[in-house]
C-alpha cells in the first residue's frame, strides 16, 4: 500500500528518486519492482501502477466494446502514454519529457501515496492542489468522516 507523501528532486534528465517506503511497499506488496507511469487523466500529475495494478486497469479496460469513445479517449491519453520501467540501482527511474510535459514537471517533485497507486506532482501544483482541494460532502458521509 502506498501511502503518505515525499518531496523529491528531479535532475536535468529526468531522473527522480523514487522514495524508500514507496520502493518497500513495490517488494513488500507486490513482489516485483516494476511498474508503469503514464499520464492521470483527470489532473495534471503523472499515475504511477504497480504491474498487478495495472495489469487490472488493463483488464477492466478490456471490458469496455471498443466502439466506445470514452474507451478510445482513455486508451490514447493514458495507455499511450505508459512506459514500463523499474527502479535503477540508485532507487531512480527516468521519466520521459512527454510525461513531464504533461504534468508541468520542474525540478522539485512531489509523490504521492494512493493507496494502489502513486501520484507524481511538481512541488508547486501539489501545493495548490492539497490547499484548494473541494471535498463531496456525500463522500466524506459515505466514509463515515
Amino acid at each position: 500500500m502506498f501511502i503518505g507523501n515525499y518531496a523529491n528532486t528531479m535532475d536535468d534528465k529526468g531522473r527522480v528518486n523514487v522514495p524508500a517506503a514507496f520502493r518497500d511497499a513495490l517488494r513488500k506488496d507486490y513482489d516485483d519492482d516494476r511498474m508503469v507511469i503514464t499520464r492521470d487523466i483527470r489532473d495534471a500529475c503523472l499515475r504511477v501502477y504497480p504491474m498487478m495494478e495495472w495489469q487490472a486497469f488493463l483488464d477492466k479496460l478490456n471490458l469496455i466494446p471498443s466502439s466506445n469513445p470514452t474507451l478510445r479517449r482513455i486508451q490514447r491519453r493514458v495507455v499511450s502514454s505508459a512506459i514500463e520501467c523499474a527502479v535503477d540501482k540508485q532507487g531512480r527511474v527516468l521519466l520521459p519529457q512527454s510525461l513531464r510535459e504533461h504534468a508541468n514537471l520542474s525540478k522539485s517533485i512531489q509523490f504521492a501515496g494512493s493507496s494502489n497507486t502513486v501520484e507524481i506532482w511538481d512541488a508547486q501544483l501539489w501545493q495548490l492542489e492539497i490547499e484548494n482541494d473541494a471535498i463531496d460532502p456525500d463522500i466524506l458521509e459515505q466514509l463515515g468522516i
